[in-house]
């Protein structure tokens, strides 16, 4: 292998990693420095073309080409070399077939389509080359194909904002991918295609990650020589997107101490560490860049680009224990091949909605949710992960078992439900979850109370490593007092979503709920439009005007006052509210109603079938109510008489059946889409429940119009059909 030479300073290095630490050095600088002052007549100031800007010398400059506005302008340079821009679309020719007719000329790294515009940028630039060198045709159309440049003129549209969770930009973003949904016929082939398009393959993995490791452990090596580099999180769990940021632990081969004020000088502290790091990183700055500290985070971290691959990258030195939870849930992934696909899938309806990523769910925490719902005993795929640790030689890390046994026997898995089935029992069990009141343990697979955790003598043997962490210091105690807390089964006194907002929580059991809808939906065409409908859906909830709530509380003492009956049960009492409820939905407001109940083995059935057993067994039940008719207009009916002694339901009922007996003497057309899910949810202490209706994609109009009818009537209906109940001693 050739030796590398720096002329100036007539030095030989052995490789370019040598080479290039040394020409960013000081002592070469001030050679570079000194050899242009020799004639000062001749000295011009050093000037970067591409920002159109001048630096008196070479330091100035090089801290200009490592800095983040000119690192942007040469990223953008590179893409727009590699893009084209295609204005005045023929509106005959689909998309998906102008993206396949593009594909020809090389991989598209992404595109957009922007009304009648499409923009292009390929993974290499020998490819928007080819498309520019000659006239393109498609279906006998010349296409208009210029070379994309960014400037400020008004003839090349910009994006709207829009109030929408989606992106639309990027390579995996739905709006680049849902051609996929359009031209699969089954929803296995969808699938297989969607996963295809959005992680990474091991290829992928092995040349552009793991590169990224291997030169980090030479880099360091200069400072740390007994450093090894070490990754974890999605690239390690098998989960990871195309384009994702990679993290990465390097442990240093050398004890950290945790105090700042040790001056020691063989001694390694955090401050240290980051002291160095920084130094060298600053330095390569042709091979790092968009470089940013944050060493005051509870594990300090360096984030910087790999200019090579243009990976991002994470860079921690404290608290490896993200390396044996990644392995934990990549050995769980492998117990069963739908695991990975079903995990994929809702990691990306996470993103797509923005549920996930920094200042949400973290991908971990999703991951254990995951993991939790696939250990209940109606599914029954994953066992308690505690059954892992049994009968093996514990590894501790800052007094937390990290290790387990790969090779534990297992029972046979004799659950059978496809992917899709799969999807709805996750949707099901998390919208119908009380976040509020039950701590997530995936450790052994159950729910616990908040009691439980603030009197640890409640807890099970195997929690006594945290009973152990709280005797060190009280400080250390898990923080249930939160909207959510999902247990940390490694780090036992870590709730993985404590800084997950309540707004958060409340549009993730949202999704939770029209995911379910979806799910049982697209089971009558076996799933083929499961896809599109999942990751199109996209549900508004900035506004009052698409959701409405009614509470029904107990006025069972006013019954007693009219009828001297005595008072129903609390669970007869649920029954006949969620009775009656149904028959509005249905009888009065005329929409079909699907109840979506908490059972992963249960199929969509209409409202009827359901019997007393399931509004007893299930606090919550989600219906999905669609309908055609307008019934709120008009309900002055002056030519029928109603007999007194029916029900005020009855009554209801018989005015909706005239309403529409009218119309159609008359022709009229009163036809609208309704389209809404609504949440039946029972209350013991005080009795009630709790009516949640969400617009899921009624016209705004039409919607505000039914939920003022709907409010004023179902609590009128359901007060005087209950007392007519107890005075003629009915059943509902």
């Amino acid at each position: 292998m050739m030796s590398k030479l720096c002329e100036l300073c007539s030095m030989e290095f052995q490789d370019e990693y040598a080479l290039q630490g040394h020409l960013g050095g000081k002592k070469h600088l001030q050679k570079v420095q000194q050899a242009k002052l020799i004639d000062k007549s001749n000295v011009a100031s050093k000037q970067c073309e591409l920002c159109s800007m001048e630096f008196q010398d070479d330091y100035a400059l090089q801290g200009h080409l490592g800095g983040k506005k000119h690192l942007q302008k040469v990223h953008l340079k590179e893409g727009l070399e590699k893009s084209i821009f295609v204005p005045s679309l023929p509106k005959f020719i689909p998309r998906p077939v102008l993206i396949e007719f593009f594909q020809q000329y090389g991989a598209i790294k992404w595109y957009k389509f922007i009304e009648n515009y499409l923009l292009i940028e390929f993974v290499e630039s020998c490819s928007a080359e080819a498309v520019l060198r000659n006239p393109v045709w498609i279906n006998k159309v010349r296409l208009n194909v210029k070379r994309r440049i960014v400037h400020n003129d008004s003839r090349i549209p910009k994006l709207k904002k829009e109030n929408n969770p989606i992106e639309n930009t990027g390579p995996i973003n739905y709006y680049n991918i849902q051609h996929i949904f359009e031209e699969k016929t089954t929803f296995d082939e969808q699938l297989a295609t969607f996963l295809n398009a959005i992680q990474l393959t091991n290829a992928e993995i092995e040349t552009r990650y793991e590169s990224v490791c291997t030169h980090l452990d030479k880099t360091f090596k200069a400072v740390f020589p007994k450093c090894k580099t070490y990754k974890f999180g999605s690239t390690q769990m098998g989960l990871g997107f195309k384009e994702c940021d990679l993290d990465i632990y390097i442990d240093i081969g050398e004890p950290i101490s945790e105090s700042t004020n040790d001056s020691t000088a063989n001694t390694w502290t955090m401050q240290k560490i980051f002291k160095e790091v920084k130094k060298m990183m600053f330095r390569m700055n042709q091979i790092f860049s968009n470089i940013i500290v944050i060493s005051k985070a509870k594990i300090p971290i360096i984030k910087f680009c790999y200019v090579k691959t243009n990976i991002f990258c994470d860079i921690s030195f404290k608290n490896s224990l993200g390396i044996y939870k990644s392995k934990l849930i990549k050995h769980c992934i492998s117990l069963d091949c739908r695991l990975r696909p079903l995990m994929m899938l809702i990691k990306y309806w996470a993103k797509n909605f923005k549920l996930s990523y920094s200042g949400k769910l973290s991908n971990y925490a999703l991951a254990l949710l995951i993991i939790f719902y696939l250990q209940q005993p109606s599914v029954k795929i994953i066992p308690p992960l505690l059954e892992f640790q049994e009968n093996f030689q514990p590894h501790i890390i800052n007094g937390w078992q990290v290790n387990f046994n790969e090779n534990t026997k297992l029972p046979p898995i004799t659950n059978t439900n496809s992917i899709p089935q799969l999807l709805y029992g996750f949707f099901i069990f998390y919208s119908t979850f009380t976040f509020k009141s039950q701590i997530i343990c995936p450790l052994d697979g159950m729910v616990h109370t908040e009691s439980e955790f603030k009197d640890v003598e409640n807890l099970p043997q195997h929690m006594n490593r945290y009973k152990a962490c709280l005797k060190e210091d009280e400080n250390f105690m898990l923080k249930v007092n939160r909207d959510m807390c999902v247990q940390d089964p490694v780090e036992l006194n870590h709730n993985v979503t404590a800084n997950t907002p309540h707004s958060t929580l409340d549009a993730f059991v949202h999704y939770c709920t029209i995911g379910a809808a979806v799910c049982s939906e697209t089971s009558k065409n076996d799933y083929k439009d499961l896809l599109k409908l999942l990751l199109s859906t996209v549900i508004k909830r900035n506004s009052t005007r698409h959701t409405f709530q009614v509470t029904i509380s107990d006025n069972q003492q006013e019954c007693i006052n009219v009828t001297k009956k005595p008072k129903l049960t609390e669970n007869d009492w649920h029954f006949a509210v969620f009775n009656i409820l149904t028959q509005i939905f249905e009888k009065v407001f005329r929409v079909q109603v699907i109840a979506l109940i908490s059972d992963v083995e249960a199929k969509q059935q209409k409202i009827e079938v359901l019997s007393d057993v399931h509004t007893e067994n299930y606090k919550k039940i989600i219906f999905h109510c669609v309908g055609s008719l307008c019934t709120w207009n008009n309900r002055k009916i002056s030519n029928i008489v109603l007999d007194p002694s029916i029900s005020c339901l009855e009554k209801e009922a018989l005015i909706t059946n005239e309403i529409i007996k009218e119309h159609e003497k008359e022709k009229s057309t009163n036809k609208i889409n309704l389209d809404f899910m609504c949440t039946f949810e029972k209350k013991v202490d005080p009795l009630k429940v709790i009516l949640t209706v969400s617009n899921r994609n009624t016209a705004e109009s039409i919607f505000q119009e039914f939920s003022y009818f709907a409010v004023r009537k179902i609590h009128e209906i359901v007060r005087q059909t209950l007392i007519h109940m107890q005075q003629f001693n009915k059943c509902c």
